[in-house]
Order: C-alpha cells, then sequence, then structure tokens
C-alpha cells in the first residue's frame, strides 16, 4: 500500500514540476514577444542615429567668429543655462507627448 501511495505522490509531484515548466515557458515566450520588437525599434533608431551627419555641430567655428566682450556677456547671463533649461523642456513636453491621456489639450 505504501507503494501505491508514494507512486501516486510521485506523480503528482511530477505533474506539479510539468505545470510549473510550461507555465515559465509560456511566460517566457509572452516575454520575448513584447521585448523582441522593442528590441528591433530601437536597433533601428540606434542605427538612423548613427548614421546622422552631426559634423557642422561639432566645430566651434560659429561662436569662435563672436567678439570675446559678447562671449563674456553672454556667459554672465547664463546663456548656456537658459539653452539647457528650454532643451529640458522641450524634451520633458515631446516625452510627455508620447503618453497617452497625459497630452492635456497640446
Amino acid at each position: 500500500m505504501d507503494k501505491i501511495i508514494a507512486t501516486i505522490v510521485a506523480f503528482g509531484e511530477w505533474l506539479l514540476q510539468l505545470v510549473k515548466d510550461a507555465f515559465e515557458a509560456v511566460w517566457n515566450m509572452v516575454v520575448d514577444a513584447i521585448c523582441y520588437p522593442v528590441d528591433k525599434v530601437l536597433t533601428f533608431a540606434v542605427g538612423l542615429l548613427q548614421n546622422i551627419d552631426v559634423s557642422g555641430m561639432q566645430s566651434a567655428g560659429s561662436w569662435s567668429s563672436l567678439p570675446a566682450e559678447m562671449l563674456n556677456i553672454l556667459g554672465l547671463i547664463g546663456f548656456g543655462q537658459c539653452m539647457a533649461v528650454i532643451g529640458a523642456a522641450i524634451l520633458i513636453r515631446l516625452g510627455l507627448q508620447l503618453i497617452p491621456f497625459v497630452r492635456l489639450g497640446s
């Protein structure tokens, strides 16, 4: 009798492990089905961004052509910080535009 009960318990444990493994496999498939398209879109975006030519922005020729007094005044009034705040605000607004139901009339 003990051998029959042990066999039934072993079968139950095996069946429970089978259900757990099946659930884990399905879960991994669902996660991969979600992550794969996101990965491909981001890989495509990285490829696009790598092909953008930014060599014109890397030269300091436009700033060096300004007189030293003007550069000094721009530094004193915080022009660089102002542009950073405006750029951050624009990026935050664009980021909020991507979230549904947050557009709030804009």
